[in-house]
């Protein structure tokens, strides 16, 4: 998982699970090889760090594209080159 992928919250007993977000941040370990990142929910409007094994990777950014997040409408559109 890197900056700019957009993932979906896949643990079963959090409270927002199957929404989306893009990862805008990254912080340190909760445990070894599982670190927090600070995901930026769409449809809340708001940023929350979820470690990552409650993630999982819905569309992967690379250097031919990102996905871009208006921040009001949580809509989300491919970059234009």
């Amino acid at each position: 998982m890197e900056l700019g992928d957009i993932v979906v919250i896949e643990r079963r007993d959090h409270p927002y699970r199957g929404w989306k977000g893009k990862i805008v941040g990254r912080r340190g370990n909760r445990a070894p090889g599982d670190p927090w990142f600070l995901v930026y929910v769409m449809s809340r409007g708001r940023s929350y760090l979820l470690p990552q094994s409650m993630l999982a990777v819905v569309d992967k950014k690379t250097a031919d594209h990102e996905t871009l997040v208006w921040p009001i409408s949580g809509e989300t559109m491919k970059r234009p080159n």
